[in-house]
């Protein structure tokens, strides 16, 4: 497994930075996304193993944090 994002999306509104990446497996890919507020940072959300980069991708900005975002 990369313990290095294979791509990364970030939005901020100011107090809040919330940025995730999308990880290469043995089984497939993963997203993770994380929240970052008054300098602690937290998992927000992961992903199942999915099965290809672009649906790990479509995952991602489907949530909420990113839906209504540029990412």
């Amino acid at each position: 497994m990369s313990e290095n994002a294979l791509e990364v999306f970030e939005v901020s509104n100011g107090s809040v930075r919330v940025f995730g990446g999308v990880y290469a497996a043995n089984d497939g890919f993963f997203a993770e996304i994380h929240e970052q507020r008054d300098g602690s940072i937290r998992r927000v959300d992961k992903s199942d193993m999915l099965p290809s980069h672009e649906i790990a991708v479509a995952w991602m900005q489907s949530r909420p944090w990113f839906k209504h975002s540029a990412a």
